[in-house]
């Protein structure tokens, strides 16, 4: 899309915790398809891991330094740090997937975490017997939306359903979490069910198949390879929180605030509860393109 003749493009700039894996790969393709089809520019940040915040801090301040309008914040933090929050005077931002603290950003686009893990007790209130034995892996202890997912599943599952065998936390890397699964299985009896953030749950599904084990997979979030594990019947149910569509929607929402228009406090795309063979949801509203890879600037070319 090209602008009238002087006309200056409007300046998003999206930081993202990390893009290893297609959870927010998708999150990147929904506001690389936004930003084009509405004629802005957008540069993209990942700050390699939820431990990085200086990284995250700094690329906040190279947003100001381009000139971003607005900020679209993947946080990797609940609590924003001091020189994020004094920023957020002059730079409007909106939270993105993962909640920060109270009267920060102007709204946060994405579902309540809380009631993802909510979504995952009521199915295993459903369709598991008491006294199940699980082990959880939710990748990075507190981090990102985890905390409250782990509450909302806690709050929220029957008395005496589950025996909670153990929680796995470490970085979400398919190495570091397959490593933390195969040194609990080589020290413990195999669980009969393992609740589990995308990466873990992909992991845990090559794994138990290499071991001949039996185990159980649920997914509290979505991602190609646990879409795949869905279609092959080997993730029993997994959470869709439409990160693509999620992408669009804060691009929309930061365009919608530019323009003066007054914002609820959360753009919520709401939850599908994916269980095979039922409808396994719209795969453009939740997952990137199969080929599609990171893009870190949408430009605009002006009219000359």
């Amino acid at each position: 899309m090209s602008l009238a003749h002087g006309a200056e493009p409007t300046r998003l700039c999206a930081l993202y915790p990390h893009l290893k894996d297609s959870y927010w790969l998708s999150v990147n393709a929904g506001m690389v398809e936004q930003a084009r089809a509405r004629g802005i520019e957008l540069k993209a940040f990942e700050a390699g891991g939820y431990e990085h915040q200086a990284t995250q801090i700094e690329q906040f301040q190279r947003c100001r330094d381009w000139g971003a309008d607005a900020v679209l914040l993947g946080s990797v933090t609940y609590e924003l740090p001091n020189l994020i929050r004094d920023a957020l005077v002059s730079v409007p931002t909106l939270a993105v997937v993962n909640e920060v603290e109270p009267d920060t950003v102007v709204s946060t686009i994405g579902v309540d975490w809380y009631q993802m893990g909510e979504a995952v007790a009521e199915y295993v209130n459903a369709h598991f017997a008491d006294d199940t034995h699980a082990l959880l892996m939710f990748g990075p202890k507190g981090q990102g939306g985890n905390q409250f997912l782990s509450q909302g599943l806690l709050d929220h599952l029957t008395p005496g359903k589950l025996v909670m065998d153990a929680t796995l936390n470490g970085a979400n890397s398919v190495a570091e979490q397959r490593q933390l699964l195969n040194e609990y299985l080589a020290a413990h009896p195999a669980p009969q069910l393992i609740i589990a953030g995308a990466i873990p749950a992909e992991v845990a599904v090559n794994e138990l198949r290499a071991h001949g084990l039996e185990t159980r997979v649920i997914s509290t979030y979505l991602s190609h390879g646990v879409y795949r594990g869905l279609l092959r019947g080997k993730v029993e149910m997994a959470n869709s929180d439409r990160m693509r569509l999620q992408g669009r929607m804060a691009v929309d929402a930061a365009l919608d605030l530019l323009a003066g228009r007054a914002l609820p406090e959360r753009l919520d795309p709401g939850i599908e509860v994916l269980v095979p063979p039922k409808d396994l949801g719209r795969f453009e509203d939740s997952l990137s393109d199969p080929d599609f890879r990171a893009v870190y600037d949408v430009t605009v070319v002006p009219n000359r």
